[in-house]
């Protein structure tokens, strides 16, 4: 059997209900996720669950239910919260990194520090059940990847705890740098922060369609009622294993070759171009005219990030000018275990029967524990294989 996927069809936006509304509509155990929701050290809450119509189509509206509240949490609560319902350890885990990198979002936009971060509506009991039902639902359906499609654009405000502000929210924005949007033509707020959060979470990706056999359809419900359907398709798909190439992406490929540089500008480079959203980067000898030998960089990302890369390319080195060109590229399904080994925990990408611990943990354990780096990686490479021969 090939890998389970989840394709998310947006045309009106997203949040939180709406995803775990359509993740029950694909077959996730309703019991099973309230069961895990009631291991949350949460005030009286109750959910509703219940088909609706939303122009026309038939779609399941979820509402929380939750007692009135007077207290804001710091992510440190709402961690230490989620660590303590002892939720499945994949669900735990998407989680956690949701409502972290929410507060790291909300950190940026109104500057300050994480641990200053006050969850107000994000922090309130109906939003944690929202984040930590789709992680269970998630684990429910055995999801190996997300993707989506692009993200809709619109107009107006939104009122919140620091008052009224443009949609999309400021930390909707900083947390879905790099994906790609279009002008929806409609007002107020599509997208929510606590949806924005669960996207980056699942380390959904944007591709045109992957390709996958149709196990399954459900949609969700949003609240308000707009000129198009405001539902949120979730198609749950299994990738057969005769196409090992799950999804078509395009990227944009950037090229500049570069004979007038010195080595500490080029070094400098190469990071900025991976901190500004690049999936990749290198460089490539070259022997150029006049016998100059030179480097070739390039620099491969997101269509949509290709003009701010650019820019800082040209800015930060000696080119006069770059190439952009569009490239298709075939991907597997992957998805990240984190394994104990005798040096730590250490997280491993797997895919078919690829398994690759991840660097920077290989490499901090090392560190820790004094041993030799190929040591702890093949200590970690053997630890995932039993859990993947479980997936």
């Amino acid at each position: 059997m090939g890998s389970k996927l989840l394709y998310l069809d947006c045309p009106s936006g997203l949040a939180g209900d709406m995803l775990l509304a359509a993740l029950i509509g694909c077959g996730a155990d309703e019991a099973k996720v309230q069961e895990g929701l009631h291991r949350l050290a949460l005030p009286g809450w109750s959910m509703e669950s219940a088909l609706t119509e939303k122009k026309g189509l038939q779609a399941r509206k979820l509402v929380f239910h939750c007692a009135e509240e007077h207290q804001h949490r710091h992510l440190a609560d709402i961690l230490s919260m989620i660590e303590a319902a002892q939720l499945p350890p994949r669900a735990e885990a998407v989680a956690g990194l949701a409502f972290t990198l929410l507060a790291e979002a909300e950190a940026k936009a109104h500057g300050c520090s994480v641990s200053e971060v006050h969850f107000h509506e994000v922090g309130a009991v109906d939003a944690i059940l929202d984040i930590c039902g789709v992680a269970l639902a998630i684990e429910d359906l055995d999801i190996a990847q997300v993707y989506c499609s692009a993200l809709p654009l619109s107009d107006g405000f939104v009122e919140c705890a620091h008052g009224c502000l443009p949609v999309p929210a400021p930390a909707t924005l900083n947390l879905l740098t790099g994906y790609q949007f279009y002008d929806s033509g409609l007002n107020g707020e599509l997208i929510t922060p606590t949806g924005a959060a669960l996207l980056r979470a699942l380390e959904a990706k944007q591709y045109r369609r992957p390709a996958f056999t149709l196990a399954a359809v459900g949609l969700g419900a949003g609240s308000r009622d707009l000129p198009i359907a405001n539902i949120l398709r979730a198609l749950l798909g299994q990738a057969g294993e005769e196409n090992s190439a799950l999804a078509i992406d395009e990227v944009d490929v950037l090229c500049a070759n570069i004979d007038d540089a010195s080595g500490e500008l080029l070094g400098h480079l190469l990071p900025l171009t991976l901190q500004a959203g690049a999936l990749d980067a290198c460089y490539v000898a070259l022997m150029m005219k006049k016998g100059r030998p030179a480097w070739q960089l390039q620099v491969i990302c997101p269509p949509a990030l290709s003009e701010k890369l650019a820019a800082l390319i040209l800015a930060e080195s000696t080119t006069l000018g770059l190439r952009i060109h569009r490239e298709q590229r075939r991907l597997l399904a992957r998805s990240n275990r984190t394994v104990t080994t005798p040096y730590g925990e250490i997280t491993c990408k797997i895919s078919d029967d690829k398994i690759a611990p991840e660097y920077e943990d290989v490499a901090r354990a090392a560190l820790q524990s004094g041993q030799p780096f190929k040591k702890v990686y093949q200590q970690a490479w053997l630890a995932a294989q039993p859990e993947k021969e479980q997936s």
